[in-house]
């Protein structure tokens, strides 16, 4: 087992395993079996760490197929996903996706260091989960792949996974993805919310990305909001928050159309110009407004 992942138990049976500046994956034990949701991105194993929390079987669900979610997909013999990123995850992804990435972090790690000591003396923001890292030794731009083999079964909405004293509900919450989901747990009353929920930005620009779905998904977990006991995320360091963020996003989403006039440009972690628009406690990454000729 390497030192790069940063484990945290956040209740009775849960824990993040977190690949910090990158992304984190949830575990959740039942007595019978574990679930494993997300596998990141793949830089080493991941396998030793999940059995170093428990001896039980484990059984992987994405969260969507994007390359940091199934990164570690092959270490495990059953692993599942919505039926809508099934074809998704049979697509590799593409070396100079992978290699943008690894540029963006070399330029984010740089950035980090500039600010820790000022938020050492004053901010005390930055912790293990939330300090980016570079990826460990031999992980190189042209020797990273991230290619999962099909997943052994799907998943879908209202679907519940037993896991032995506790059962998880999955959710269909199309918005970030058409296959994007989360799951809420039983017996912690977690509620994991993939990428439909950050306490950065959410990234509802991408191509397959769908603002009409995000809203109406994240108004569905914000009716959930009274039995949700904590909602934890999957990026941006800040990995758990109170239930009424999900009331939050979903005010946001409402809005977002009237917020545009108040975008700023900026780059996502790939390098596409994007419009930011920020909120409170998040911000909500979209597609630039075009500029019209006058």
């Amino acid at each position: 087992m390497t030192t790069w992942h940063r484990i945290s138990q956040i209740a009775r049976g849960v824990w993040s395993i977190t690949e910090p500046g990158h992304v984190s994956l949830w575990l959740i034990v039942g007595t019978e079996q574990a679930l494993l949701f997300d596998t990141g991105m793949g830089f080493v194993p991941l396998r030793p760490v999940v059995e170093s929390l428990t001896a039980l079987p484990v059984r992987v669900v994405n969260s969507h197929a994007h390359f940091d979610h199934v990164g570690g997909n092959h270490e495990f013999d059953r692993v599942a996903i919505h039926p809508t990123g099934v074809d998704a995850l049979a697509v590799p992804a593409p070396s100079h996706v992978l290699d943008t990435y690894l540029a963006h972090t070399d330029r984010m790690v740089r950035a980090s260091e500039s600010v820790r000591g000022v938020d050492r003396d004053y901010l005390h923001l930055l912790d293990a989960d939330s300090t980016p890292c570079r990826p460990p030794a031999g992980v190189v731009r042209r020797s990273w792949r991230v290619a999962p083999p099909a997943p052994t079964e799907t998943v879908g909405d209202g679907d519940t996974l037993d896991l032995g004293g506790r059962t998880v509900t999955v959710l269909h919450t199309p918005g970030h993805t058409p296959d994007s989901i989360c799951l809420h747990d039983s017996a912690s009353g977690i509620l994991f919310g993939g990428d439909t929920v950050n306490s950065g930005p959410i990234y509802a620009h991408e191509p397959e990305s769908d603002l009409a779905d995000f809203a109406a998904s994240t108004a569905r977990l914000a009716a959930m909001k009274d039995s949700v006991s904590l909602v934890a995320m999957n990026h941006f360091g800040r990995i758990v928050a109170a239930p009424y963020l999900l009331q939050e996003v979903a005010d946001a989403f409402e809005v977002l159309a009237g917020k545009r006039s108040g975008a700023r440009r900026s780059r996502d972690v790939l390098g596409a110009v994007v419009d930011e628009i920020e909120f409170a406690h998040f911000s909500i990454i979209v597609e630039p407004a075009r500029v019209t000729a006058g």
